[in-house]
C-alpha cells in the first residue's frame, strides 16, 4: 500500500470513526448533558460580578435550556413518559430560574439566588437527575 493509500484509508477510517457518537447518542444523556450546562452556567453567573459576564453567562443558560427543550420534544416511544415526567419538573424548574433567581442576580443579590438555588431548585434537579437516570453528576 503506498503512503497515499494509507494516508486516504486513514482517514476514511478517522471520518467514520467522527460520526459512530452520534449514531449512539442516547436522548436521555443528551438531556442530561444540557441540563448539566444550564445549571454550570447559571452558577458562573451567580458568582460573576459585571453585567457583560452575566449576560454571556445568562446567554449560556438560555442555549442550554433550548437544546434540552428540544431533545424533550424529541423523544417519543418508550422515551415519551420519561420525557412528559421530566419535563414538569424542568418547567417549574426554568420558572423558578426566570422569575427569581436570574432577577436576584441582576439585582446584585447572588446570596438571595445561591438560596434559591441551594434548595427548592436543588430538589427539583434531584428529581430530574432521578427520572433521566442521568449518570454523570
Amino acid at each position: 500500500m503506498t503512503s497515499i493509500q494509507s494516508i486516504a484509508v486513514t482517514t476514511v477510517f478517522g471520518l467514520g470513526l467522527a460520526f459512530v457518537p452520534a449514531a449512539w447518542a442516547d436522548p436521555a444523556s443528551d438531556a442530561c448533558a444540557a441540563l448539566v450546562d444550564a445549571r454550570s452556567a447559571l452558577y458562573s453567573m451567580m458568582n460573576a460580578k459585571d453585567k457583560s459576564a452575566q449576560d454571556a453567562l445568562n446567554a449560556k443558560v438560555q442555549a442550554a435550556s433550548t437544546k434540552l427543550d428540544s431533545v424533550l420534544a424529541g423523544m417519543t416511544g418508550a422515551h415519551a413518559k420519561v420525557a412528559a415526567d421530566f419535563k414538569a419538573v424542568w418547567d417549574q424548574f426554568k420558572a423558578t430560574r426566570e422569575k427569581e433567581i436570574i432577577p436576584a442576580i441582576y439585582k446584585g443579590d447572588a446570596d438571595d439566588a445561591k438560596k434559591i438555588t441551594n434548595g427548592i431548585q436543588s430538589e427539583r434537579l434531584s428529581k430530574m437527575w432521578g427520572i433521566m437516570s442521568c449518570k454523570v453528576r
